[in-house]
């Protein structure tokens, strides 16, 4: 990790940075180019086994090919960043420059992008969030929403720096990997491309709620957040905020709140900001205790997606579990 600490200066273009480092270097994050290809083969070159496996979920050594298509990524609608860091050698007569991470978004069919992010093992630490920041900045001024990623259940570092901002997690096939979205054109996400489908938002899960296969066969299209809880940046519903996933929702289902504070507030947030937006509150189904009608019970998928369909589809004025 390199703990170096940068003095920034800003530049006017986008995503653009130009950050001061100790001895005479410069760290610049500018938009990749076409003569990026052999800079790009060199840092890929550079990664260990478990980063390709990360990057690729493969081992496998990218191809030339691979490069040629990263560069190109503004023709297909897209964009991309590179981290190059520049020097002027004592007897040269110019700048050298070695890229050491690069940042883009390949331009998904829902208007959001797919994002992907390379760091060489010795920038690690405070450059892959600050080149994200900067890719973040690039998408939201081309009007992307949102920018999405698969990330395996091993990659601790970059769960890490998707959950530091606001993210929502959409369901999958693979319990291994999650596919993770987060904000561009604002702090939060919203839903991703046009609603064809009743849309349910589940607040308070790690991104597998145990209902989502049975959502999705029931037509509806889910997403999850993880609520008040693991996140390091505030719930906007308790800032007193409208949440574009949640005002953007059929219905919201929170899952097995804890008793605390904060999940009693969201539960009365949601109809102040939210309103005509149901919500039901999934509990666990303790033996011999009554369970109300508009509380769904852990563990019945099917039960809790049957009430959810009904309040999307025929929302009641209001709804209060």
């Amino acid at each position: 990790m390199n703990t170096e600490t940068p003095g920034e200066i800003q530049t006017p273009i986008p995503g653009s940075r130009r950050v001061a480092l100790p001895h005479g270097r410069t760290l610049v994050i500018r938009p990749v180019a076409s003569t990026d290809v052999d800079g790009l083969a060199t840092l890929y070159a550079g990664l260990d086994d478990e980063s390709r496996y990360r990057r690729f979920f493969s081992i496998s050594r990218p191809r030339r090919s691979y490069f040629e298509w990263i560069v190109a990524v503004a023709e297909r609608g897209g964009a991309g960043l590179v981290a190059a860091i520049t020097a002027e050698p004592a007897l040269a007569g110019g700048y050298s420059e070695l890229i050491v991470g690069e940042a883009g978004y390949q331009l998904l069919p829902s208007g959001d992008g797919e994002l992907a992010i390379t760091v060489d093992g010795k920038w690690r630490g405070w450059l892959g969030p600050y080149l994200l920041d900067a890719l973040v900045e690039l998408a939201a001024s081309r009007g992307v929403p949102n920018l999405e990623a698969d990330v395996l259940a091993t990659n601790g570092p970059m769960l890490a720096v998707l959950r530091s901002r606001g993210n929502a997690f959409m369901p999958g096939d693979d319990w291994a990997v999650s596919r993770m979205l987060i904000g561009a054109a604002s702090r939060s996400p919203s839903w991703p491309g046009s609603h064809q489908r009743p849309r349910l938002l589940v607040e308070g899960t790690g991104g597998h709620w145990h209902a989502n296969d049975a959502a999705r066969q029931a037509g509806l299209d889910v997403l999850a957040c993880p609520g008040p809880s693991g996140r390091r940046r505030p719930c906007p519903a308790l800032a007193g905020q409208p949440c574009p996933l949640a005002a953007g929702a059929d219905a919201i289902v929170i899952s097995h709140p804890l008793a605390t504070d904060d999940w009693s507030a969201l539960r009365a947030a949601h109809p102040r900001l939210h309103p005509g937006v149901p919500v039901c509150v999934e509990l666990p189904k303790e033996a011999g205790a009554p369970v109300p009608p508009e509380v769904a019970a852990a563990g019945e998928g099917v039960d809790v997606v049957e009430l959810v369909q009904r309040l999307a589809t025929h929302p009641p004025s209001a709804v209060d579990p």
